[in-house]
């Protein structure tokens, strides 16, 4: 019973010492960044959430055939409430982003900040 708990502990801390080793770059393929498919591989673009909203807002305006501004101003009617709220304009906005130029959402900041990329 001890030689296989033994074993079964050693056989652990060696696959921990060669992932430790592989994160670092001493074993496999050098690093993520030269992988293929790693962060070399893309470009990256950050919107803020006023950017977000802007595109969604705008996106929407089209969509129902709502004038914009010279100013940027748009005017909703009110019975478009549900339709413009953050949960649901907030998908059509990503996916408006990335049809433009080709672009992947990746995640979101803390601090509202989305991240998008695409291949180079």
């Amino acid at each position: 019973m001890k030689n296989a708990i033994f074993s079964l502990l050693g056989f652990i801390i060696l696959i921990g010492i060669l992932n430790l080793l592989t994160n670092f770059g001493l074993l496999g393929s050098g690093g993520r960044g030269a992988m293929p498919g790693g962060a070399a591989d893309f470009e990256y673009q950050t919107l803020s959430s006023q950017q977000m909203d802007s595109i969604g807002f705008r996106a929407i305006a089209g969509e129902e055939g709502i004038e914009i501004s010279e100013n940027g101003e748009i005017n909703f009617p009110k019975e478009m409430v549900d339709k413009i709220a953050k949960s649901n304009m907030l998908p059509r906005t990503i996916v408006e982003v990335e049809k433009d130029g080709g672009w992947e959402f990746v995640a979101v900041t803390s601090d509202n900040f989305y991240i998008f990329r695409r291949a180079k």
